[in-house]
């Protein structure tokens, strides 16, 4: 379990109760809800889901006496975030037990944000109510400066509802907070204004440049090679090929031809020189077609970040220190070598 930033909350009802032995969740948000919890077993952290709650019901996804003051907790409502909160977990669409934290991408698995919550030092049962969307308790109100972003946002408030697979470019600390990712050959600003909840900037701030992610939220604007997104929710997906191809893209290369030509790969982006001096970045995407080509990939797909120009490639060869493009539609071989 990684520890992040706190985010806002849903209404909450806390109790620790008598009634029933164990954590016992209740679900009176007026909708079905998808249920995953955290713990700490022997030294190991561990994540377990779904429970399916029903509207109105409860389940008790720890029997017993509780051994442990702390859990952790995440509920989806149709598949989006409804509870995430400020610590990091490792999940999975299907139903799982998972030993450790760290990680999740590369074993198969997505990390998503959980809540924390306090049973107390000395509570053997509790119960935990799921409210629909609320103010949250007074101790936890924001400062002004800091507005809490509202949870469980309709689709659409903020633009076109925009969900798709990305590559995470990385967040910036100096000036205004804010994330990047890129998806197909454009990049997309998430500010941190008050409207993308704290736990999604937080997620992608312990992620490593380059991890692939799944985002959803809304498309504010767009323009020639850069978009405005407000997000709801972030997630580490699994690895694919294509992932795994500009993975190994990644670090400084240059030209066998011309040794002056080089470049270098961070993320999805190519910081572009010639004899040292910078010549332009470009996004980068690698897919199965490119522009009109498709078939015969896999494809990597540049576009410049100041003409917007579009450029195709086949990767013909790619290791962890030569690499070989064929450009297109002339088929002209570039080789490269990577410098350690």
């Amino acid at each position: 379990m990684k520890r992040i930033f706190a985010a806002a909350g849903l209404g909450l009802g806390l109790a620790a109760s008598p009634a029933i032995a164990g954590l016992e969740i209740c679900n009176k948000a007026g909708q079905s809800l998808s249920l995953a919890i955290g713990y700490s077993s022997d030294g190991d952290w561990v994540s377990e889901g779904w429970w399916n709650i029903p509207a109105g019901a409860c389940r008790t996804p720890v029997g017993g006496d509780l051994k442990i003051r702390y859990y952790y907790y995440r509920a989806n409502a149709s598949g989006a975030a409804f509870a995430s909160g400020d610590y990091t977990f490792c999940t999975s669409p299907e139903p799982f037990t998972i030993h450790g934290d760290s990680q999740c991408g590369p074993r198969g698995y997505e990390t998503q944000g959980f809540r924390k919550l306090d049973t107390g030092e000395t509570a053997t049962h509790f119960t935990l109510t799921l409210n629909a969307a609320a103010d949250p308790p007074a101790a936890q109100a924001p400062v002004a400066q800091d507005p809490a972003p509202a949870q469980g946002i309709t689709p659409g408030t903020y633009g076109e509802p925009y969900a798709d697979d990305a590559t995470l470019q990385g967040c910036s600390s100096d000036g205004p907070r804010e994330c990047s990712f890129h998806a197909g050959g454009t990049k997309f600003l998430v500010r941190d204004d008050g409207r993308t909840p704290q736990f999604v900037f937080s997620v992608m701030e312990t992620l490593d440049t380059g991890t692939p992610i799944v985002v959803e939220g809304d498309l504010e604007a767009i323009y020639d090679r850069t978009a405005d997104v407000v997000l709801r929710d972030v997630s580490v997906r699994p690895w694919s090929e294509h992932d795994g191809l500009l993975n190994k893209l990644q670090g400084h290369w240059y030209s066998v031809d011309d040794p002056n030509a080089q470049f270098t790969v961070l993320g999805a982006e190519r910081d572009n020189s010639y004899d040292g001096a910078y010549a332009g970045r470009d996004y980068l995407a690698v897919s199965e077609w490119c522009g009109g080509f498709e078939g015969s990939g896999p494809y990597l797909y540049a576009r410049e970040e100041e003409t917007g120009e579009d450029y195709c490639y086949v990767i013909d060869h790619v290791d962890h220190l030569e690499l070989t493009l064929m450009y297109l539609p002339r088929g002209s071989i570039l080789r490269y070598r990577k410098l350690e």
